[in-house]
């Protein structure tokens, strides 16, 4: 704190404070190298750095300013030597985290000596640099690094980023956790596709709070966010055996069966739903070599439906069911949705839904 005025450490504050607003890393990344980075702590050059050791090429630099042309031809050969960093190998045999400058291990001689200066940072002009880890795995450093030509720097640069460091690692790691419940979201709702199944969560009353699938599509769900009335009525007919109720939807594109589920929270209800195409809409996969998809979209197709609504059903994209619906033209042998809905209704005279 000694080497930090009392104005310093308040934009300090700020740049923290302001940190933790940010909801994705790589807004938070350029707000850091194009803004709070330089008011903190001035250099000619800042950069954000994931170095992969093991697989060179897939080592990532964001350099700012980006209008150092120089640095656009020299980042493949960056990738090659950058094992060589000093601050690297430190930090790979510091497991804590310090905040390190070059010239803390290195004399001006021996990192003039390194193929690092001579290809790269002699071309930049890098002659001093500090460097802060925000992660650090067994082949894989992730760090923010300010360089500069002249003048190297401070023990008060070293105690601000020393101090900012622990909100960044805090901050970053937040966006890896939600990056990965959101990859496993995904990964669940496809693979609840892929089986014919949703999940729905409501409260006793029949409010809809959280849904994974195209559940809603199937039960004919308004907009009003409530189950309709039908499903509210069975869950509501013996609520001490909820765990074990089950009901059965005629409906598009086939029979749901309906579960519901007790879940850690006693006004949260866990609904399962599975759908099974019925034999009549079955007929026309088999005839024409439709995919259980395929044969879903074909179906609203013949309800009139659009493929923005198709999507919102399955809970699948429109440019999926773009795709899915050039397919069935293509093995049903139409070029236009009135001429699909005239073959399969001649094929099999599909029930009407609702």
């Amino acid at each position: 704190m000694s080497h930090i005025t009392q104005g310093e450490y308040e934009l300090l504050l700020d740049c923290i404070r302001e940190l933790h607003s940010f909801r994705d890393a790589p807004t938070l990344r350029l707000w850091l190298l194009e803004k709070a980075l330089p008011k903190l702590i001035p250099s000619d050059w800042l950069s954000y750095n994931e170095v992969d050791l093991l697989n060179p090429a897939n080592t990532l630099a964001i350099l700012k300013p980006d209008s150092n042309q120089p640095f656009q031809r020299l980042f493949p050969r960056f990738r090659q030597v950058a094992h060589q960093h000093p601050l690297i190998a430190r930090q790979l045999a510091s497991p804590n985290f310090p905040v390190h400058k070059i010239s803390d291990f290195l004399s001006t001689e021996d990192y003039h000596r390194l193929e690092l200066y001579q290809d790269v940072y002699r071309h930049l002009g890098v002659e001093y640099q500090i460097a802060a880890t925000i992660k650090l795995e067994p082949d894989r450093v992730t760090a923010f690094a300010l360089s500069r030509r002249q003048n190297d720097y401070t023990e008060r640069d070293r105690a601000i980023l020393e101090m900012l460091r622990p909100h960044l690692v805090v901050a970053f790691n937040h966006f890896s956790l939600a990056d990965e419940k959101l990859t496993l979201m995904e990964s669940a709702t496809l693979a609840l596709n892929e089986f014919a199944s949703a999940t729905i969560i409501v409260n006793p009353q029949g409010r809809i709070l959280y849904h994974v699938g195209p559940g809603l599509g199937w039960i004919g769900a308004t907009d009003s966010g409530f189950l309709p009335a039908e499903i509210l009525d069975g869950m509501k007919r013996d609520p001490r055996n909820r765990s074990r109720w089950v009901t059965r939807l005629r409906g598009a594109p086939g029979e749901v069966q309906i579960r519901a589920l007790p879940t850690a929270s006693s006004d949260r209800i866990l609904l399962v739903l599975t759908m099974k195409p019925d034999g009549a809409f079955g007929a026309p996969a088999d005839a024409f070599g439709l995919t259980s998809r395929e044969n879903e979209v074909a179906r609203w197709i013949c309800e009139g439906k659009t493929n923005d609504q198709i999507a919102i059903i399955l809970g699948i994209s429109p440019r999926t069911v773009h795709k899915h619906v050039e397919n069935i033209f293509e093995q049903v042998g139409v070029g236009s949705r009135v001429a699909l809905t005239v073959r399969l209704l001649e094929h099999r005279n599909w029930p009407a839904s609702g």
